[in-house]
């Protein structure tokens, strides 16, 4: 769910770290019967300048266990993020990040399922803190997934409304704390935003920083393209659009052309047999189609699969409406803004663009009763 690791890049100062090289103590569960733990490491700075994976440079480290405890020495080339390698299977593992010249303390009390403290520096004592918070949270989250076939949306936003509560509390309960950039990497875009323009010049401080600043250029990318969408839809709800023309074969061959329904109210349903929640749809949107008769012409338009997967789709859901084939036409997936599937689009007598809606949004149903009721 979401990270908890970090993905991101950073290029960080070698003078935010010690001269000496430092070291971890690491205390192994009091079952475990290994003699050696294995650790590997990537300096931050490779992983910001990474063009491909082998560009990481991963190192790794066999370390000896006696009488319960391993010890690692920290490389002195940088800040690195470290992984102490699970002895069995396992979701999660030991993970830290660590300057040069620093003292942690590692605790593993389990490694299935994985529990551990750190501690030494502020940094990680934080993220300990943050990860002991936000684990179970994850934990439900698989839970839910790996327990039933069909998961709900509802019930996935249920989980991560619950994580992001989670971190917002740690942030704001922590604003000097050199994890807040980590933290609110796992937020949404908006709420990123908010909590990384507001950040305390001691959070900004921290090495991880540069992952939030690199995050950060990401969200005001995809803010952007937000904005121009939305400005988008605002201009098709305004119905000054002519609707993009097209024409497309039908199942016995026969071109069908938007401009034959003129004078009706037309639903375009972007879809294709292969797209879970297309086919989940259906039934709201043969409802619709049995409730207003001739008030409306339903036209579904089959994209980004083989012309006999759409035939065997519209035999197999028993779609009543006019059904096209587009296939791979990029032209008409641009000219209607296409970004997702199913795209349910409204379009009035006139021929103008009224709606357009990405997704199987129940909201859709109540903006089309108010244009054809």
């Amino acid at each position: 769910m979401k990270k908890m690791m970090l993905l991101g890049c950073v290029a960080l100062a070698m003078t935010a770290c010690a001269a000496d090289e430092g070291g971890v103590e690491i205390t192994v569960p009091k079952d475990f019967k290994g003699k050696t733990l294995v650790v590997n490491h990537v300096a931050l700075d490779n992983m910001f300048k990474a063009q491909k994976q082998e560009d990481l440079k991963v190192y790794y480290d066999t370390l000896e266990v006696k009488n319960g405890v391993a010890k690692l020495k920290l490389d002195p080339i940088g800040p690195s993020r470290y992984n102490i390698e699970s002895p069995t299977p396992s979701r999660f593992e030991v993970d830290f990040y660590a300057c040069p010249g620093e003292k942690l303390k590692i605790n593993i009390s389990d490694f299935d399922p994985l529990e551990y403290t750190v501690s030494g520096t502020a940094l990680m004592e934080d993220l300990t803190e943050l990860y002991s918070i936000t684990k179970p949270i994850q934990s439900e989250y698989i839970t839910l997934i790996n327990s039933k076939e069909n998961v709900t949306q509802e019930e996935v936003k249920a989980v991560f409304d619950k994580y992001d509560a989670a971190v917002k509390k740690f942030v704001n309960d922590n604003p000097k704390s050199p994890a807040v950039p980590f933290a609110i990497t796992d937020l949404s875009s908006e709420d990123f935003k908010k909590y990384y323009d507001a950040m305390t010049p001691e959070a900004k401080k921290s090495i991880l920083m540069p992952f939030a600043e690199g995050y950060n250029k990401e969200v005001e990318k995809a803010l952007k393209e937000r904005a121009d969408e939305e400005a988008k839809k605002a201009e098709i709800a305004s119905g000054k659009l002519d609707a993009p023309a097209f024409t497309l074969p039908d199942l016995n061959g026969k071109k069908v052309s938007l401009s034959d329904f003129k004078g009706k109210w037309v639903v375009l349903d972007f879809w294709g047999s292969w797209c879970g929640w297309c086919v989940k749809g259906f039934p709201a949107l043969k409802e619709a189609y049995m409730k207003y008769g001739d008030k409306i012409q339903i036209i579904g338009i089959d994209c980004n699969e083989s012309e006999a997967d759409w035939r065997a789709g519209v035999k197999k859901y028993e779609l009543p409406w006019i059904n096209v084939y587009n296939g791979d036409n990029r032209d008409l997936y641009a000219a209607y803004n296409i970004t997702g599937f199913p795209t349910k689009v409204i379009i009035n007598p006139e021929g103008k663009l009224v709606d357009v809606t990405t997704g199987e949004d129940p909201s859709f149903y109540t903006r089309l009763a108010t244009f054809v009721e």
